[in-house]
């Protein structure tokens, strides 16, 4: 029985990785190397949107326990940048780029995170009401970041290398690295594994 599961296991990750590939292509994504998608991936690419090698994506309660609420949706507004780094992971994340979102090497993104770098819509009454631009600012997120489960980071923060985020934490501000940091909004709790946080 356990042959039959792994054939199954390793059917199910095939057929969902090519169809990402095949959904990247129709949208003028190259597919890295070595990538896994498990599940259906939600995809908008009006902007630019560059994935490393080695990135997995898993879009589904069923591949990862955790609870994932959705698939991961990854958004590129015109004009903007989204940029994934090599051997990231991410599950269920809801990553929004209407300017640039930069995410580096080896980050474990968190079941049903949410990555916005714009409002959305204006804090004026009046500017929602005409359809004016809303702020949009730059995300720079380091190498080896944790971002725990339901962590919303939002506009204009750089989170440094190797800092961890706990889970259901709001980022407001930039966090520097190794810096283990939670809560809502966020405020550093000290240095990760005794490194001296910066």
């Amino acid at each position: 029985m356990s042959h039959v599961v792994y054939i199954y296991n390793l059917a199910t990750k095939w057929y969902w990785s090519f169809r990402a590939r095949v959904q990247l292509r129709v949208r003028g994504v190259s597919p890295p190397r070595g990538l896994v998608v498990l599940g259906p991936l939600g995809l908008s690419a009006r902007g630019q949107i560059v994935i490393g090698e080695n990135v997995t994506i898993v879009n589904s309660s069923r591949f990862n326990r955790a609870g994932i609420n959705h698939p991961t949706q990854l958004v590129a507004g015109e004009g903007a940048t989204l940029t994934i780094g090599d051997n990231t992971g991410i599950s269920g994340a809801a990553i929004f780029c209407s300017n640039s979102i930069t995410i580096g090497n080896h980050v474990l993104i968190g079941a049903n995170c949410r990555i916005y770098d714009t409002d959305f819509h204006p804090i004026d009454f009046m500017e929602r009401r005409y359809g004016r631009p809303c702020n949009t600012a730059p995300i720079i997120i380091g190498d080896d970041v944790w971002l725990g489960e339901g962590v919303t980071i939002l506009k204009g923060v750089r989170i440094g290398a190797r800092s961890v985020i706990a889970a259901g934490s709001v980022v407001t501000k930039s966090v520097g690295s190794d810096t283990l940091a939670g809560g809502v909004p966020a405020r550093s709790i000290g240095p990760v594994n005794g490194r001296r946080a910066g």
